[in-house]
C-alpha cells in the first residue's frame, strides 16, 4: 500500500491507494496504467540478484522486468508495424515476459521506468530523474478502482 501526505493549514492529510486502484502514468500520448504492487511483490523485486565477480549484486534489469510484469495492467497509444493497436499479452493475471521485453523496446522506457519507481512506495508530487531534476512531460493520475464498498 502506498500514501501521499500533503500538509494543509488546518490538517495533514494522508492519501493510501488501495491495491484496486491504478495509476495513470501518461508520456506524450502514451497512457500506460500500473497497479501497486503487494508487499510480497515489492519483496520480491527488491530480492533480485546477480552473480558479479562471485558476489551478489542487486540485479536491476531483472526487478524492472518484474516490476513491469507485476504493475503493467493497460497501455494505450502503441500501434505495431501493421498499424495495428498494441495489446498487452497476459498469463496468469500478470504480464508475459514477451511483452515486457517489447515493451522495453519503446523509446520513452526510461520515463516509463523513472515513473514506476518512484510510485513503487507512494504517489510522488512530482517525478524526479537520476540527477534530482523534475521530470517534465510525464503526468500521474490515480483511477480510484471499482470494486471498492
Amino acid at each position: 500500500m502506498a500514501f501521499l501526505i500533503r500538509n494543509t493549514r488546518e490538517k495533514i492529510v494522508v492519501k493510501i491507494l488501495r491495491m484496486s486502484d491504478r495509476i495513470n502514468v501518461k508520456i506524450g500520448e502514451l497512457s500506460f496504467e500500473l497497479a501497486p504492487l503487494s508487499n510480497d511483490r515489492k519483496i520480491e523485486i527488491s530480492s533480485c540478484t546477480k552473480k558479479q565477480d562471485g558476489i551478489d549484486v542487486y540485479d536491476h534489469g531483472s526487478s524492472q522486468h518484474l516490476y513491469i510484469k507485476y504493475s503493467l495492467k493497460n497501455v494505450t497509444g502503441l500501434t505495431d508495424y501493421n498499424d495495428k493497436e498494441y495489446k498487452l499479452s497476459f498469463e496468469n493475471e500478470v504480464l508475459t515476459d514477451d511483452c515486457v521485453s517489447e515493451i522495453f523496446m519503446i523509446p520513452q522506457k526510461q520515463e516509463l521506468m523513472a515513473a514506476a519507481w518512484q510510485l513503487l512506495n507512494g504517489m510522488p508530487e512530482k517525478l524526479i530523474d537520476h540527477n534530482g531534476k523534475e521530470i517534465k512531460g510525464v503526468k500521474l493520475e490515480v483511477i480510484t478502482g471499482l470494486n471498492q464498498k
